[in-house]
């Protein structure tokens, strides 16, 4: 019986470490436009993907990476490309959330267990969505035309900065 218990003591350590050396520790763009991870153990991966990367981050519970992946290039006369998604790296994969015209920001809630977009154009309202980093199920959103700066959830990039006093 000692032997078991020793044996799976020695299992459930090789987990932890294995799963803490799978944490992530830091994730960057480099000049051509594509994201490198480097986990905690300073193990550096190049994520598989077309080189139009932008504005990665590194929740904070370091699980989570995510960037925007910038649209192709504008036409003659218009304005700059905006993000046509937000990718996310967790668990070993890559996924996409999309919305248009496209993602103007991203920021991760809870200490990145939540990823909040920022979706809409240039010059008016857009809307707030919040969805669950791992499973990527949407949790919440809104219209900022609809809701008072004052009355936005939490989780809005807006609510704690011009709460009223």
């Amino acid at each position: 019986m000692k032997r078991i218990t020793q044996a799976l003591g020695v299992a459930l350590l090789a987990l932890c470490a294995q799963a803490q050396a799978a944490a992530l520790k830091q994730v960057y763009v480099d000049d051509g436009g594509k994201v490198h991870l480097v986990t905690s153990a300073g193990k550096e991966l190049l994520v598989e993907q077309p080189a139009r990367a932008a504005n990665a981050k590194l929740a904070p519970d370091g699980e989570t990476a995510a960037w925007l992946v910038m649209g192709a290039a504008p036409a003659q006369g218009e304005s700059e490309p905006g993000a046509s998604e937000v990718r996310l790296y967790r668990d070993g994969k890559s996924r996409a959330i999309k919305c248009e015209p496209f993602i103007r920001d991203f920021w991760f809630w809870k200490k990145g267990s939540r990823i909040v977009i920022d979706c809409g154009g240039s010059h008016f309202a857009g809307r707030e969505v919040l969805y669950d980093a791992k499973s990527l199920k949407l949790l919440d959103s809104f219209n900022q035309d609809d809701v008072p700066v004052e009355k936005r959830p939490d989780w809005s990039s807006s609510s704690d900065r011009y709460k009223p006093d």
